[in-house]
């Protein structure tokens, strides 16, 4: 009986996130509170565009913003926004990654291995970028768009590719 009540629960939940995720900009605060609800920490300066879906443990600090299509999955580890941050569209950030080690069972029936994303204050990531699982992007740096970024980052760095690589510095 508590499993029933449980999936109808999952259900209405998933439902409530799909009708937020679709809510234009002016319903912005809608979605924070949804998410605040869920553990996330969101400064209320924080800017969230539509369709922006944020799972697991999350904080974004003050003045940043996540532009539309983001797929943010901290896990239980969580993922970590400092201040000032930009985000642009189509970017998904996960603190986990599927296992892969074990060959006599399936890699979707395998356990999670998760280590938490860390992206510090003044950060530039542009569209369609991947940022991978226990990565720490430095102060400053800024992310190519369609990049893949697997080694962290060092601070006011300029990335780009697949998989990212230094093609640059902020500082002359």
């Amino acid at each position: 009986m508590i499993s029933i009540f449980k999936k109808i629960f999952r259900v209405l939940s998933e439902i409530h996130h799909s009708v937020l995720l679709i809510l234009p900009q002016a319903f912005s605060k809608f979605r924070v509170q949804s998410y605040r609800r869920r553990g996330s920490y969101i400064h209320p300066t924080v800017i969230l565009s539509p369709n922006v879906r944020i799972t697991g443990k999350f904080t974004i600090e003050e003045g940043s913003s996540i532009a539309q299509n983001c797929t943010i999955s901290g896990e239980s580890v969580g993922i970590f926004v400092g201040k000032n941050v930009m985000i642009a569209p189509n970017v998904v950030i996960v603190a986990f990654n599927h296992g892969i080690n074990l060959t006599s069972m399936p890699m979707s029936m395998q356990d999670y291995e998760e280590a938490k994303v860390i992206i510090e204050d003044d950060v530039w990531i542009g569209a369609n970028c991947t940022i991978g699982m226990g990565i720490t992007i430095g102060t400053g740096s800024v992310i190519g768009a369609n990049s893949f970024v697997n080694r962290d980052v060092k601070p006011y760095s300029i990335m780009g590719g697949v998989p990212a690589k230094l093609i640059g510095s902020r500082k002359k």
